[in-house]
């Protein structure tokens, strides 16, 4: 009886000490399940948050070359010459147009640099030295002839003045003219006196006379326009008109010697 007993008893401490056994390892993982409450990829997302790449994207905001393209900013584009009307273009030239007396006639120059250097046609100074210019002022001065080209009826007279304030025209090119181009033609028509004479027309051709070229005109070119300019809407001289067609058919053919043919006779006269 006392064996039986004893044996009940093992038993029953056996069935204890197991039960203390397995209660720790079953409660902890129900009970706290970190994984479900903590989830730090649900909860922090940090790329989502932040995104500094779409916040800052400094490809877009910065992009230098577009926004200061410092080489269209500092490089000036020429600028092209205006383009005036007749009156501008008179009101500028004018000043610069002289009447030339001789004792065979009269004609016109252009003074063509501030000491007093004025361009004509040789056949207005032809077989004479010493000449009376005046301007349009009403001043008049003595002017000597200092060079000639008779081939292309050009000469350079000089103004025997103590200043070099004259007013002076600008030469133009004549490679730019283009047949249509509207011209002026400047001068004292008639030997008149007073103010200069003024015809508009436009460039009718370039003409090859006997190996010569030569800017034909509409504009009226009468005696005494002879060493006057001819003038486009730039206000630049591009011919000297020395001569016109004159016949019971013929009407509105003038001709003028394109100034780059005279630039060279310029440039070895007075220099520049």
């Amino acid at each position: 009886m006392k064996k039986l007993c004893l044996v009940i008893m093992v038993v029953l401490l056996a069935v204890m000490a197991g039960m203390n056994c397995t209660a720790p390892n079953t409660t902890p993982a129900e009970e706290t399940t970190p994984s479900e409450e903590i989830t730090p990829s649900e909860e922090t997302t940090p790329a989502e948050e932040t995104t500094p790449s779409e916040e800052i994207t400094p490809s877009e905001e910065t992009t230098l070359p577009e926004e200061t393209t410092s080489s269209e900013e500092t490089v000036p584009s020429p600028e092209a010459t205006p383009v005036y009307s007749l009156a501008e273009v008179v009101a500028m030239l004018e000043p610069t147009v002289v009447r030339i007396e001789t004792e065979e006639g009269s004609g016109s120059g252009v003074i063509i640099s501030r000491t007093g250097y004025v361009l004509t046609n040789n056949h207005v100074v032809e077989d004479v030295h010493l000449i009376e210019i005046t301007l349009i002022n009403g001043e008049k001065y003595d002017g000597i002839v200092v060079a000639r080209d008779e081939h292309r009826d050009l000469a350079i007279v000089g103004i025997i003045a103590d200043r070099s304030d004259f007013p002076e025209g600008v030469l133009g090119s004549s490679e730019t003219i283009t047949v249509g181009e509207e011209v002026v033609a400047i001068g004292y028509a008639l030997g008149l006196e007073g103010q200069v004479t003024v015809s508009k027309g436009i460039v009718s051709a370039i003409r090859d006379i006997d190996g010569s070229n030569y800017i034909q005109t509409d504009a009226a070119i009468n005696p005494g326009n002879s060493g006057g300019p001819l003038v486009n809407l730039k206000g630049e001289i591009i011919g000297i008109n020395t001569a016109k067609y004159v016949g019971v058919e013929v009407e509105g053919i003038g001709l003028a010697i394109p100034i780059d043919e005279a630039r060279v006779f310029i440039q070895d006269t007075i220099g520049g």
